[in-house]
């Protein structure tokens, strides 16, 4: 693009631009900067938009940033601490206060990992600035899923609606009291064990995470008897808020990798009559070949998941019924 045409970035970098980074950029080739598609603003390339300036370049090679303009700088956050010249302490830090400020809905651990500060780091700007900053009765965690932070009171609601309603479906309960599928599933589950339904699981690191409950995954269990809370494109929806995954590129390449491989069964159905007999046998054996890499995908996967949820856990005693 003419480098006239691009809007300056809106740079978490609180000190401006590096000069003699600038120099030493312009001394060799430049790699293409991010671009938001939409305004034309810089995310991410500053310096080296500045060192084609300083050769007298025309244009600059770009990549293109598709994403709503009020997620650009969390996306240019994400890139500047990712590669190139670092961001201070302090650079990072104020940029946790600007997205909290833009998005108090994001969780303590999802600007933490787009800030590339700790979680407690996070939750000290936030309350230092409690008084300045919009509050929000939930949390967007760093896998995307929205949390209130009356979990509790939540998850009691959800046993008090099947209680008297023990026909209504997972879907009815979950948004009777404003929770998951997941979590109405595993308290159901409970209420006919006859176990009394747990209290909200204890937060991490000062954001609220039902996600350590292994209920809520899917850990530990068969992926069978896991709850279903929708096909794939609902899970495809929900991945793609995940802001470790928007935020990234090769999170988005992940998205765009599941989105070309999510089956399309009524395309399946339609196919099916145009195999000859006599290729029946070699489609077959294709189909249980995809379908078995795909069940290795899911159990290396499944796997990780139950190993994150043993390292996290407190330590029992042994006997102690999980």
């Amino acid at each position: 693009m003419p480098v006239d045409s691009l809007v300056e970035a809106d740079s978490p970098r609180l000190g401006g631009l590096d000069q003699d980074h600038v120099q030493v950029l312009a001394q060799g080739a430049i790699e293409p900067i991010l671009v938001h598609r939409d305004t034309r603003r810089v995310v991410d390339g500053m310096h080296r938009l500045h060192a084609a300036k300083l050769r007298g370049d025309g244009t600059i090679p770009v990549r293109y940033l598709e994403a709503p303009a009020s997620e650009v700088f969390i996306h240019s956050v994400a890139a500047n601490v990712s590669h190139g010249l670092p961001l201070t302490l302090k650079d990072r830090k104020a940029a946790a206060r600007r997205i909290l400020s833009q998005h108090p809905d994001l969780s303590d651990r999802a600007v933490a990992r787009v800030t590339r500060l700790s979680p407690k780091t996070v939750g000290a700007v936030r309350r230092a600035s409690s008084e300045e900053l919009p509050q929000s009765k939930v949390r967007i965690g760093a896998d995307g899923r929205a949390r209130p932070l009356d979990a509790a009171r939540r998850r009691e609601a959800v046993g008090a609606f099947l209680a008297e309603h023990p026909g209504a479906t997972l879907n009815e309960a979950a948004a009777a009291a404003g929770v998951s599928v997941s979590t109405a599933c595993e308290i159901r589950q409970r209420m006919r064990r006859g176990q009394q339904q747990p209290a909200a699981p204890t937060p991490d690191r000062g954001t609220p995470r039902d996600a350590r409950d292994p209920s809520a995954s899917g850990a530990g269990r068969p992926a069978g008897s896991r709850c279903a809370g929708g096909g794939p494109a609902r899970h495809i929806a929900a991945l793609a808020k995940d802001p470790s995954l928007r935020f990234t590129q090769s999170g988005r390449a992940l998205l765009r990798w599941l989105n070309e491989r999510a089956p399309d069964v009524e395309a399946a159905r339609e196919l099916l009559a145009a195999v000859p007999p006599h290729c029946a046998v070699t489609v077959a054996d294709l189909a249980h070949t995809y379908a078995q890499e795909w069940q290795r995908f899911a159990a290396t996967l499944d796997q990780a998941v139950g190993d994150e949820d043993q390292t996290s856990s407190p330590r029992r005693p042994q006997g102690m019924a999980n």
